[in-house]
């Protein structure tokens, strides 16, 4: 299967990958909500205020999320690698809509 190995700074975080049809995804993502926030973020000794990591998906109906962190700092590197595996690292957290409930299945569905 494709999978999608992350990697911070040399560490492995996650191997994600789904068996059938699916999405994976990974989203390295900021946001500054207060004045000057870029600035701030620049120079932030520690974690940066306002980034987080996701990686997760979707195997069939069911959303997987396999990481989930907002501890980055001005210097680590992020990276993933396509690889091709027969195993993916168990899911943090994985949620089924219930069948049948379109509002459920409307609020969920990937945009």
């Amino acid at each position: 299967m494709l999978c999608f190995e992350v990697w911070r700074n040399g560490e492995k975080l996650t191997t994600a990958g789904v068996r059938e049809t699916g999405v994976l995804s990974v989203i390295l993502s900021w946001a500054g909500k207060e004045p000057d926030a870029s600035s701030v973020a620049a120079s932030s000794a520690g974690a940066i205020p306002g980034i987080s990591c996701a990686v997760g998906g979707i195997e069939g109906v069911t959303l997987i999320d396999w990481c989930d962190t907002d501890q980055f700092k001005i210097g680590d590197e992020l990276r993933v690698r396509l690889i091709s595996s027969d195993h993916a690292d168990p899911p943090i957290r994985s949620q089924t809509p219930p069948r049948g409930n379109p509002d459920w299945i409307r609020k969920h569905r990937p945009e």
